[in-house]
């Protein structure tokens, strides 16, 4: 079941088989075990990877704005029109703060220990970069082994 805070969280428990959450908050986490939630906590990594940094924001900035907003917007905005409006001062920089982006693996797996750190135990990383076939090459040649080795510890 999904959560975008505390409450949700302790439905999740109540009612669901599991928790997902987009926003590495071990609140969430935290909330769904001490109410007896006791299924997979999965979070979705926000990241875009290109060969280079402007171009994975330009790219995540044009397909996950609206990921900026928070779900008390995202929730009640009833159509595209709303989306744009919503997400139209939102800057690629702003990007930056959420996504792991461009080349350097070590930008990708800060954001993905936020996510571990917060009591995630099953990690969904999301590219927003504009090359998949790119992002592939990139996580089997640099995140998988690190991403591994995050669970054993």
């Amino acid at each position: 079941m999904a959560a975008g805070g505390t409450r949700a969280a302790g439905l999740a428990a109540d009612h669901g088989d599991g928790l997902f959450a987009t926003e590495p908050d071990s609140t969430l986490t935290e909330t769904y075990r001490e109410r007896g939630g006791n299924g997979p906590c999965y979070g979705e990594v926000p990241l875009a990877w290109a060969p280079d940094d402007r171009a994975a924001l330009e790219s995540a900035r044009e397909l996950f704005r609206f990921g900026l907003t928070g779900w008390k917007v995202q929730s009640e905005l009833p159509n595209p029109v709303n989306f744009e409006a919503a997400t139209a001062l939102v800057r690629t920089d702003d990007m930056a703060e959420v996504f792991g982006y461009g080349p350097d693996p070590e930008r990708h797996l800060d954001v993905v220990r936020r996510f571990a750190e917060a009591g995630f135990d099953h990690l969904v990383l999301t590219n927003a970069g504009p090359d998949p076939e790119g992002f592939f090459a990139f996580f089997e040649t640099e995140l998988a082994e690190p991403i591994r080795n995050l669970a054993r510890t």
